[in-house]
């Protein structure tokens, strides 16, 4: 078992990564809560799958637990669903003395957190991660939110959690298309920490088994002390935190111009991620050079992506409402080369055009289908 603290003063909290870890999460939850309750908020699946295990770890440490179960996918991150919630929490008499667990991946994490940060003005939380996606990035960091028909995660708040509990054990149930939407946002971490987190990745995909538990324990070990450390020193995204968006400028306006659910958030990273290297290289060429491994490896991921429709208008009118943008100006998070990320605002829009067409039409060469005015 592996223990990697985020630092942040008297809201400082730990990011368990090991097996077998539901007893653990039991008494970290108690320890939260002297005579209050936990509230815990389950993925679907991961309530027929788990429910039974930890209500019985509960019970076992004397804690009442009242739960329940969100739908599956992108679309459960909605105000309609937030108030549901809200109602039950609210018809169970919630309190500041009680605690919100939530049991899922990012979905989970993002709407569970920023319903208890608004609920009674801030219930204390955490997260039990159950997905790739989810332990690499989304459980861990406090960014809560939900989407808005006009764009993702554009109504949220900074809510952090009192723990992540992240069990490897959870993954083998996950499905083939969960494991590559994972694999989209820890390949954003091997662009940002460089050579040494992409032989792990090259090795992982090498051994043509996304479950393979040696090389994922170690991505998500790396991944997690990147991200705690970044989050440590900027909490609020005010500057060095901002290195996490890579690729998802390109990213969140994907999954609003496909319709969300249509692609999962980490496919969506993937795409993006390319379409970063690409408009990386088309401002300063000298970087194709630098890059090219990396690119390599997310071309071999986004052959493994379903295909769907992408109208490149739909996908820079969702751009132009990204929340990171500086004024009229797009924000980007690009890459040096691996290891040596930058941050501008001084793109050209002809270069992002000729960006998403570079990655628009690799997709496309795969199979897919991509519908634009520009002739893919």
């Amino acid at each position: 078992m592996t223990v990697i603290k985020v630092h942040l003063d008297k809201r400082s909290y730990p990011v368990v990564i090991g097996t077998n870890t539901l007893h653990r999460l039991g008494r970290l939850a108690k320890k939260q809560i002297s005579q209050g309750r936990v509230f815990i908020i389950y993925d679907a699946q991961v309530f027929a799958l788990y429910s039974e295990s930890l209500n019985a770890v509960f019970d076992e440490l004397g804690v009442d637990v009242i739960e329940t179960n969100l739908p599956e996918g992108e679309r459960a991150k909605s105000d309609r669903v937030a108030r549901r919630l809200y109602e039950w929490l609210i018809t169970n008499q919630v309190s500041r003395d009680d605690f919100i667990l939530a049991c899922g991946g990012g979905v989970t994490s993002d709407l569970t957190g920023y319903v208890a940060a608004t609920i009674l003005r801030g219930v204390s939380w955490g997260v039990a991660s159950t997905t790739l996606l989810g332990m690499v990035d989304a459980a861990i960091g406090g960014k809560t939110g939900i989407n808005h028909r006009k764009g993702k995660n554009l109504v949220g708040a900074f809510w952090q959690p009192s723990f992540v509990v992240c069990d490897m054990g959870f993954l083998p149930t996950l499905s083939h298309r969960q494991m590559l939407a994972g694999m989209g946002e820890t390949v954003k971490y091997a662009g940002l920490i460089g050579e040494t987190m992409i032989g792990v990745v090259k090795r992982h995909l090498a051994s043509e088994d996304m479950y393979n538990s040696m090389t994922l324990s170690r991505l998500v070990r790396m991944s997690v002390r990147y991200k705690a450390s970044i989050v440590s020193q900027d909490e609020r995204e005010e500057r060095r935190r901002m290195v996490l968006n890579l690729g998802h400028t390109f990213a969140h306006a994907l999954e609003h111009a496909v319709g969300y659910g249509k692609l999962l958030h980490g496919e969506t990273v993937i795409l993006g991620l390319y379409a970063a290297a690409e408009l990386s290289c088309l401002l300063k060429p000298a970087r194709v050079k630098n890059l090219v491994a990396y690119k390599t490896i997310l071309r071999r991921l986004i052959a493994m992506l379903p295909r769907r429709k992408v109208q490149k208008e739909r996908l820079l009118e969702a751009m132009a409402l990204d929340k990171k943008r500086t004024g009229q100006k797009l924000k980007f998070v690009l890459l040096d080369r691996p290891g040596k990320p930058f941050i501008t605002s001084d793109v050209p829009m002809e270069l992002i055009e000729k960006s998403a067409d570079k990655m628009l039409k690799v997709y496309s060469s795969e199979g897919g289908s991509v519908a634009s005015n520009s002739g893919y």
